[in-house]
């Protein structure tokens, strides 16, 4: 059995991030003769967000450890500032394969410390092409780069459950989302506003009460998995372009993507509500085609083969 090493540090709500990290042990936790384990440094902000971590990576179900302790042939994991850890307890000398996930296109812009680490040797996995391309043309990554698109888990909710006009999720930008709440208001149309953050499960269960869903991402990201999920639960999708959502948000074929801006968010919100029939079959149909096709087996699917060839990938950096 191989060990793979897992790290996360201080929690203070769930993340993306978070989420996909967990994804990721739980695929390693998938594949025979692979075995993760993962250590906690930081705490939780309370106990309620501890026994949320918990929920992410169960000690049940993945071994948890006070600290890293690799042996010859063990791989290490890093996500974000994983490196930090890596040379704070000096694991960095090690010759143990290393994988790096990259969730975000940032990690291509200069002035961060996380475009330092790309010159660090690692097997590079990234969420989505956009992102593989943007750190790629950086000219200082060090190691293969492989672009395994998110996946979701597979959700469905029957047509005769859409009770909400509008659900907008903005609280990576909430005055623009509030301002859009208030516009929709105004003409009489029905929504929620998620301006703060909410548990991910109540999150989940407005998209499968809604019609329409607004999708409010930062400008920049390296995917955007709520567009996909709305997707998933058969929302008709009005968001806006942040880079990573590129590859499968389809202006006009599987969602309306308007400009960052209050009258272009109202008219393509509008214009979800009122499509026609046929129209607004069409368009379902091919975002929860969408939705199938970018599915957590197929990620795992993609990330066992890494593992699987993870010796001559990591033989392969220079």
């Amino acid at each position: 059995m191989r060990t793979v090493w897992f790290h996360r540090g201080e929690y203070k709500r769930l993340y993306g991030g978070h989420l996909k990290h967990s994804h990721y042990v739980r695929h390693t936790a998938d594949l025979a003769d692979f075995v993760p384990k993962i250590t906690f440094t930081g705490k939780a902000g309370n106990d309620a967000l501890e026994r949320e971590r918990l929920a992410l990576w169960p000690p049940g179900e993945f071994g948890h450890a006070g600290h890293w302790d690799p042996q010859p042939g063990d791989i290490l994991f890093l996500a974000g500032l994983d490196w930090r850890y890596l040379s704070d307890d000096r694991f960095d000398g090690l010759s143990c394969p290393r994988i790096n996930l990259v969730q975000g296109v940032r990690h291509a812009e200069a002035d961060t410390e996380l475009y330092e680490y790309l010159a660090l040797k690692a097997v590079r996995i990234c969420v989505s092409q956009e992102v593989a391309d943007a750190i790629c043309a950086t000219g200082r990554v060090n190691g293969p780069v492989i672009a395994i698109p998110n996946g979701i888990e597979t959700l469905s909710i029957t047509p005769t459950s859409k009770r909400l006009p509008v659900t907008i999720s903005g609280y990576k930008d909430p005055e623009l989302a509030k301002a859009l709440a208030n516009r929709l208001s105004d003409k009489g149309i029905e929504n929620r506003c998620l301006a703060d953050f909410i548990p991910r499960e109540s999150f989940l269960g407005l998209l499968s009460q809604s019609r329409v869903a607004v999708c409010l991402p930062r400008a920049e990201e390296g995917f955007y998995m709520p567009a996909l999920e709305a997707m998933g639960f058969g929302c008709m999708v009005v968001t806006v372009d942040c880079v990573g959502n590129r590859g499968f948000c389809l202006d006009g074929r599987n969602c309306f993507i308007a400009d960052r801006n209050l009258d272009a968010l109202a008219e393509a919100t509008l214009r979800a509500l009122n499509t026609r029939t046929v129209t607004r079959w069409r368009m379902r149909r091919k975002a929860t085609a969408t939705a199938r096709r970018r599915s957590l087996s197929k990620e795992r699917k993609r990330f066992h083969a890494v593992l699987d060839d993870i010796d001559r990938l990591w033989a392969s950096a220079t």
